[in-house]
Formats: structure tokens, C-alpha cells, sequence
């Protein structure tokens, strides 16, 4: 079996500012291992798990099941291969999980994405600290061990929280690489695969919070996506509205260079799942076109897009797999073309705002769209906002680097060097760069969310003047790429046919990059009924932006917050 240890590719990101969950703990560091039957893969990982982190170092791990198989005895397939590792598990008793569990547990691990979604399911508020083991694993392997000192509690909960920053960022090669196999009623083979898959993965875990210095890790196979920023920032919304801002001018432009051939393609891609609005007890009204320059009204509506960005495949997945889904969503942004299709503006509001989650209650944001999918999501923002949604698309957050690939790389100026690690990446100056390279330079400027906001400004900016250079817009092949890019990441609700969706390109075939603005949602920060610190609307100046927004002047509002600002 592999032991663990760092790996020379991964970067350190600093601890995160110190809260709730990133301070050493008065009371132990609970970690809940959550299975099916509780019966071979948890108490496994349990025992494993205690046997790597020792006794009396202030974290607690227990084990319990979904639908546990009380009275029943381990396999002894595991009992023979637990005692070969130096642990037992004869002794093992099966336990019940229950919503309390998960509500008093600092971590929650579990065995497989299903049980992970049914955890988020019962409960929304553990979103941030329930993983897979494998998935929880695999980001400690992206993580360079933190700098010596700390105790084993700091260290596990540094690791959770690092890991719900970065792992809308990362991806394994094969969604079902996070789930441990389920051994029961197979043969031996089975339960020595089961058994490595939980061992490997213990073993990455200890090695971040107890590190043993003299263990070699190997190296891990290449990781499908770009490689995660340097430091975590509050910015990484704007980010993906950027990544949809970009995609959407892609397409109005392959429009207007006559591609509409081009549009079956990338209607044939795109996911749709069921219609989201349909069964919402209240909606707010649909709001009249107000006269346009010239005194009449507009032909058309203005068009509200509300948008997920996740990197789970939910469309396909369906109620199932929307509390999975939440737990990766990284975004949450609200898209709108004016009704006269001069402007167009992009509201990205943090997915941990915390909110009233119709038939919830306080919460995430994020955790509307685990409680009921699209529906849910949309019901919780239109009850915010009073801004009625009329599509819903869901999104992933590595599209910009692919678009900037499926271009042939991008011009930019680079103000200082990117060095990772000591290594020299990217000399300053006015450079050529790939999407990988792009995201070292956006992610890795040290000097925070305003600096990294610029730079994402300019990396938007370097795509639009690339997308309209004669080569690309004069070269069909390219065009292919970037529409299967496009389509291959994003899914929209079922209205959102190919002649709503064609028409509504069609009509945007004027709006040029200044057209378009993107604001961040007012903030401030709250506190919960536990008394915790969240993340809540700024009340004022919220309303007036969401205002604008409902009544299609938001493009007048924000030029005159410009001025006057």
C-alpha cells in the first residue's frame, strides 16, 4: 500500500483568516465516518484513522451507517486484513447515523458520493465540512503540508477548510474514483481492493494532520484540470462569471460572423434538465419593458439568467445528486440582458450568503439547491432578490482556461515574475500564454482579492480581443473547438429550447464587451442564531442593486454608482 507524504507538484495555500472552523478547538476535533450498512468500508476507515492519528491527540473518530446492519458481525474478510494493517475490527458494533451526528461533527467523511449526498440532504449547514474519503484524500494531495507547529486539530480543521475552497478547482479523472467500493457479499478480491482504496486514503489524510517525515508518497497520476490557485480568495465567483460572460459573447459572436450552422452543434451538447419553475407556490411578476430612448417600448423582455457553477455533472444526475452538486458549487450569479439589448450585467453573489431557505429556514445559499435542486435554488433567490428568474444554467469553473486553450493561448502583461515553489514560471513582460499558465498568473500575485480581480478583468478582456482577431473568426476549425468547449460545460433548464436560445443570441448580436458589467453583491457580515459570524446581504446598498435589476436600469444605476463613487 502507499504511504503518504507531499508531493513536489502541490502548493501550500496559507491557512485560511482564523473562524470558527480554522481554530484549534476547545473540545476534541470530532470526525464522523459515514457508511451504508456501517459494516466494512466505515469501521475500517475509522479504525485506521485512530490508529494514524494516535491516542490523546485531541481528534475522535467514530463510525456509523446510513442504514446500519445492527447486530450483524464485521465480514471476516476485513477482520483478517484490518489485522494484518495492526488494528481489529471484530469488535466493531454497527451504529445508526442520525441528524444530530452530522450537525456536532467537525468533519464528516463518508464512503461514497451517494452517502455524502444523503448527509448534505438531512443536513444542508455540513455542506463545507462533508467529503468523500477519497475526494478528502485526493485535496490533501494537492496540498503541500502546512508550515511545522500546530496541533493535530488546527491541522485537520486547516484541511477542511482549505479542501471546501479548492475543490470546485479539482476533479478526479473519473467521478466515481471518490468512492470506495463496496465489498459486501464479494469475494475476497473485493474486499482487498476495498480494503487498499480506504488504507491509501487514510494514509493521505494522517499524513497532513500527523506528518511522519521519513514516509514517501508516490507520485499520483496527473490531475485532469488546471493546476489550483496559490492562495484561496473571495473572488473566485467573479472568476466563473467571467468564465459565463466570456462564454456567452463566444457564441453571440459566432453569430454574427454568420455561424449559425454552427448552433446545432452546440445545441446537440448542452444538458437540459426538467423545468425549474414549474410548481413555485409564488413567483414575483413579470415586469414591463420601460420605453426606450426613442419613447417606445422594447420588442423584447429583458432576460434574467440565474446561474450554478459546480463541478458536478448535475444535469444528468438529477434529485439525487443535487446535495452532491451543492457541496461542489462554487458560484452563484445572476445574468441580465436589458430589454433593448444594449447592456448587459452580471450580479455574482458568494454561495455561502446566508439566507431564508424557503422550508428550511436560515442557511446557505448553497444548501437551497441540496434541499431541492433547481427549484429550490431559484424559489431562494427570487425570494431575496424580487427578481423573477427566467432561465437556470449550470456551469463549471475550468471553462476559461479551455476557452483560452481551444484560442491557442492568449496576450497578456505580466507586471511582475510568477515563481511557484522557487521555481520561475513566467517572466514579466508582454507575454503568450497558455490556459494553465493563465491561471498561475491570475491565482499566484500575493497580493489579494483586488489585485486577482484585475487580473481576472484583463484575462476576460485578452479572450474578447483573441476571439475577434481574423484567424480565429475566419477559421471554422476553431470556431468547433471553442462551441464544443461551451456547450460541453454548460446544461440549462428545458425552456431554454433551440429557438429560445437562438433568438435570444440573435437579439444580443449588438452588445459589444463595454456593454457588459460585473458587480459583486453588496455584503456584510451577520451572525447566525448560534451566535456564529456569516455572510449576509449589505441591507441597503443589496436592495437598491437588486432594484435596478428588477426594473431592467441597472445598467443606469451602476454608471451612476461609477460616478459617484
Amino acid at each position: 500500500m502507499a504511504s503518504a507524504g507531499t508531493h513536489p507538484h502541490t502548493v501550500w495555500m496559507s491557512p485560511p483568516v482564523p473562524g470558527p472552523s480554522a481554530t484549534a478547538p476547545a473540545r476534541p476535533f470530532d470526525v464522523l465516518v459515514v457508511g451504508t450498512m456501517n459494516l466494512c468500508r466505515s469501521p475500517a476507515a475509522e479504525r485506521l484513522l485512530r490508529a494514524r492519528f494516535g491516542e490523546d491527540v485531541g481528534v475522535t473518530v467514530t463510525s456509523v451507517g446510513i442504514d446500519a446492519a445492527i447486530g450483524e458481525p464485521v465480514p471476516e474478510p476485513l477482520v483478517e486484513l484490518a489485522a494484518g494493517a495492526d488494528t481489529t475490527v471484530d469488535d466493531h458494533t454497527p451504529a445508526q447515523l442520525d441528524a444530530d451526528m452530522v450537525r456536532s461533527a467537525d468533519l464528516v467523511l463518508t464512503t461514497t458520493r451517494e452517502e455524502r449526498a444523503a448527509v448534505v440532504s438531512a443536513v444542508p449547514t455540513a455542506l463545507r465540512r462533508t467529503f468523500t474519503l477519497r475526494e478528502l484524500a485526493r485535496m490533501a494531495r494537492f496540498l503541500d503540508a502546512p508550515p511545522p507547529g500546530g496541533t493535530p486539530p488546527q491541522r485537520i480543521a486547516e484541511l477542511v477548510e482549505a479542501a471546501a475552497e479548492r475543490r470546485g478547482f479539482t476533479a478526479p479523472a473519473v467521478v466515481t474514483d471518490d468512492d470506495v467500493l463496496d465489498p459486501y457479499g464479494q469475494d475476497e478480491a473485493a474486499y482487498a481492493t476495498a480494503f487498499e482504496q480506504v488504507s491509501t486514503a487514510v494514509a493521505d489524510i494522517a499524513q497532513f494532520v500527523t506528518p511522519d517525515p521519513s514516509a514517501v508518497l508516490e507520485a499520483p497520476a496527473p490531475t485532469p484540470h488546471y493546476p489550483p490557485p496559490v492562495r484561496p480568495g473571495r473572488s473566485r465567483s467573479r472568476t466563473v462569471a467571467l468564465v459565463v460572460l466570456a462564454s456567452v459573447l463566444v457564441l453571440v459572436i459566432a453569430l454574427t460572423a454568420g455561424a449559425m450552422v454552427m448552433v446545432d452543434r452546440l445545441d446537440s451538447r448542452i444538458k437540459r434538465f426538467p423545468d425549474p419553475f414549474a410548481g413555485l407556490p409564488t413567483r414575483p411578476p413579470v415586469v414591463t419593458p420601460a420605453p426606450s430612448r426613442t419613447g417606445a417600448a422594447p420588442a423584447e423582455h429583458a432576460v434574467t439568467v440565474l446561474v450554478l457553477g459546480s463541478t458536478d455533472d448535475v444535469a444528468v444526475t438529477g434529485p439525487d445528486g443535487w446535495a452532491a452538486a451543492a457541496a461542489l458549487t462554487d458560484v452563484v450569479l445572476l445574468a441580465h440582458v436589458s430589454a433593448d439589448r444594449r447592456s448587459a450585467q452580471v450580479i455574482a453573489m458568494p454561495p455561502d450568503l446566508w439566507v431564508d431557505v424557503p422550508g428550511s429556514g436560515p442557511g446557505a445559499m448553497r444548501s437551497a439547491l441540496a434541499l431541492g435542486g433547481p427549484p429550490r435554488a431559484v424559489q431562494t433567490v427570487e425570494q431575496l432578490t424580487n427578481v423573477r428568474v427566467d432561465h437556470v444554467a449550470l456551469t463549471d469553473a475550468a471553462t476559461f482556461a479551455r476557452v483560452t486553450e481551444a484560442l491557442g493561448g492568449v496576450d497578456l502583461d505580466v507586471a511582475n515574475d510568477v515563481v511557484v515553489r522557487g521555481r520561475l514560471l513566467i517572466r514579466a513582460g508582454h507575454r503568450h500564454l497558455s490556459g494553465e499558465q493563465t491561471l498561475l498568473w491570475v491565482q499566484g500575485g500575493g497580493d489579494g482579492d483586488s489585485g486577482r480581480a484585475k487580473r481576472e478583468e484583463a484575462w476576460l478582456r485578452a479572450i474578447l480581443n483573441r476571439v475577434g482577431e481574423a484567424d480565429v473568426r475566419q477559421d471554422p476549425t476553431r470556431w468547433l473547438q471553442l462551441l464544443s468547449v461551451v456547450s460541453g460545460s454548460v446544461a440549462v433548464d428545458e425552456g431554454l429550447d433551440r429557438s429560445t436560445l437562438v433568438g435570444l443570441l440573435a437579439s444580443m448580436r449588438g452588445l459589444q464587451p463595454a456593454d457588459v458589467d460585473v458587480v459583486v453583491a453588496p455584503t456584510t457580515t451577520g451572525t447566525s442564531a448560534d451566535g456564529q459570524p456569516v455572510l449576509v446581504p449589505d441591507s441597503a446598498p443589496f436592495a437598491a442593486l437588486m432594484d435596478a435589476l428588477r426594473t431592467d436600469t441597472l445598467s443606469q444605476h451602476l454608471a451612476a454608482a461609477g460616478a459617484s463613487g
